[in-house]
């Protein structure tokens, strides 16, 4: 073949090859553009007068002009100062792009007050979109600095109080609730001074309440907030919704917290201090919160029949996929009820369904959300419904209570009702149907007319009888050492109950072993916070149960006093304590290394079984 031949479809393949190109550039011209738009403004909520802060604004795509907000309050140093960025991925044949560019401005403050910076403007193909406003507080110069530094080695904080510098808070929303009402508890940290790491912590039991997890960072995110007029650098630690579940005053305990912060070595200062850095180390601080009261207060009198307890703002939804049926068909009724307020522990109400319906237990599905305002959500019942026999049947209205919070009073919601018409189907069961019976009494009306015996059968001769028979009276006496035996039995099973100590001890291992089971299914799962949970209270309540300590009082000292009265070794110990501490710690901040879950698995079983040995 000639080589002249080849280059027409050397010119034809790089004709197809361009063309895809410049269609990859068209679709991400389309990408671009098919997305939403958003312009978002950030600065710190809090600064002091003299203070230099960073003002930006980022758009996640390319417009044709950006107009600046007026700002007068503050003097401008420098901007805007424009950066893009961009990327493109290819992951398993689709192909996304992002794109964005910021406009920066470094300002002054320049006096105290509260004040306001307005939107900024872009337009984009020809839509203009704003930015938030951004809100600062400027608080009036501080005469002093703060003087804090770090760090080689670890060493205990000297005497100096830190109390104004670094603590921890357990702040509740709501000091007086109702029963059932849900209240916001966060754990936040405030410092002034530079932390360098953190060790080992203590979450409150919240003991007395319904826990429900609100969704937050993994790592610690400090912002800056105005407390009592000082500037501290704030982090949220952890945030839960506390649903009470008793009346009375209950009091949420302590959060402990281990803190590595940057200290100053008092010694002897030499020329090399600046240069290695000799003259500073890693403090240890413990911080621990004040306990916080909640008042609970009973709900008020004059509750409907069948209130269960439901607290918030609901509304209740009937529906049922057909009115019309035949016998034996199968029919969906489904209840669902939606709002806020404990969604999650709403109870079913109660529906009088048709009594020659068959009647399945529900399907029961909750879908909630847990934020800052508090749970919301819905929770769906949904019941199977088979008609045996035919005729026109009615399910009344259901009715469902709650207590509303806003109001102060009881409401009832009431369901429609639904007439069904059920026709005779092909495979009905041929039962007659008596009026005023239920299908209850139908099955025993089944029991009255029975086959005829057409076995072999045996003939009595008259006058004998088991009355008085040898049997008849053996039976006696094995009757009353049956019953001996069961009575001895009953009572040493009872005396047996009542030493709950022993029955907790007994039942230690067998707990220990199912929730090591769940911690296997969260493993395979690969769901790492909920793996460490049940982790955890396989080890703790392990013990709780073994050694008879309360759950409130359990605490590291206390296992350790416990395991060490049992002579258990020492390195077992220090075993046990540090694997709870690693379990408390990885729920706050689970790591995703599938080796490191089976190891801490693995070493949990282990611990647990060396234990056991000890303490038969």
């Amino acid at each position: 073949m000639k080589p002249g031949i080849l280059k027409p479809a050397v010119s034809k393949k790089a004709g197809i090859i361009a063309a895809l190109l410049v269609g990859l550039n068209l679709c991400h011209g389309y990408a671009l553009q098919a997305q939403d738009v958003s312009l978002t403004a950030d600065a710190p909520k809090v600064v002091r007068v003299g203070e230099q802060f960073r003002l930006s604004y980022t758009v996640n795509a390319r417009p044709s002009s950006f107009t600046a907000p007026e700002i007068t309050d503050f003097y401008v140093l420098s901007g805007p100062n424009q950066s893009t960025s961009s990327s493109i991925q290819i992951i398993n044949g689709r192909r996304t792009s992002s794109y964005t560019i910021t406009y920066t401005y470094y300002l002054q403050a320049t006096g105290a007050g509260k004040f306001t910076i307005p939107p900024a403007r872009v337009i984009v193909d020809k839509e203009e979109y704003s930015s938030n406003p951004v809100d600062i507080e400027v608080l009036a110069a501080e005469g002093s600095g703060q003087g804090a530094g770090t760090q080689q080695g670890v060493e205990q904080t000297q005497d100096v109080d830190l109390s104004e510098e670094l603590f921890v808070r357990l702040v509740t929303d709501k000091k007086t609730i109702y029963r059932g009402e849900p209240v916001i508890a966060t754990i936040k940290l405030y410092t002034r001074l530079q932390i360098t790491g953190f060790g080992k912590s203590e979450m409150p039991d919240f003991a007395g309440f319904w826990t429900q997890e609100i969704e937050a960072p993994t790592q610690l995110n400090l912002v800056r907030e105005n407390v009592g007029g000082k500037i501290y650098n704030t982090g949220m630690i952890r945030k839960v919704i506390l649903f009470p579940q008793k009346s009375g005053e209950i009091t949420i305990s302590p959060f402990r917290l281990e803190t590595y912060i940057r200290q100053q070595v008092n010694r002897p200062r030499s020329p090399f201090d600046d240069f290695f850095g000799t003259n500073y180390t890693n403090a240890l601080k413990l911080l621990v919160s004040k306990p916080v009261t909640v008042h609970v207060k009973d709900l008020p009198a004059g509750a409907p029949q069948g209130f269960t307890g439901a607290v918030g703002k609901l509304a209740v939804k009937a529906e049922i996929d057909k009115t019309e049926a035949l016998t034996n068909d199968a029919i969906t009724y489904k209840l669902s009820i939606s709002g806020t307020g404990n969604v999650q522990l709403l109870e079913v109400p109660r529906i009088n369904f048709p009594p020659d319906f068959e009647t399945y237990d529900p399907k029961v599905q909750t879908n909630v959300n847990n934020t800052d305002a508090g749970q919301s959500g819905k929770k769906t019942f949904e019941y199977l419904l088979i008609p045996r026999h035919a005729g026109n049947f009615r399910i009344p209205p259901a009715s469902m209570s709650y207590f509303d919070l806003q109001a102060g009073q009881y409401r009832t919601l009431n369901t429609p009702e639904f007439n069904l018409v059920i026709s005779k189907g092909e495979e009905e069961e041929t039962v007659g149907v008596i009026a005023g019976r239920s299908k209850e009494d139908l099955k025993i009306l089944g029991q009255d007319i029975l086959f005829i015996k057409d076995e072999d059968f045996r003939l009595h001769r008259i006058g004998s009888a088991f009355f008085g028979s040898t049997l008849f009276i053996l039976i006696y006496p094995a009757a009353l050492l049956i019953f001996l035996l069961i009575l001895l039995l009953r009572r040493k099973r009872i005396r047996r109950m009542q030493n709950l100590e022993l029955v907790r001890n007994q039942r230690a291992s067998r707990e220990a072993r199912k929730r090591l089971k769940a911690a296997a299914d969260h493993m395979k799962k690969n769901e790492t916070e909920a793996f460490y949970e049940a982790v955890l209270k396989a080890l703790t309540g392990y013990l709780v149960d073994k050694l008879n300590i309360p759950v409130s009082e359990m605490s590291k000292e206390k296992a350790r006093g416990g395991l060490e009265r049992y002579n258990v070794a020492e390195d077992l110990i220090n075993e046990y304590l540090e694997l709870a501490d690693l379990c408390e710690m990885a729920r706050y901040a689970p790591s995703s290394d599938q080796g490191k879950v089976e190891e801490v698995y693995s070493r949990s079983i282990k611990v647990i079984g060396k234990i056991e040995q000890n303490l038969r």
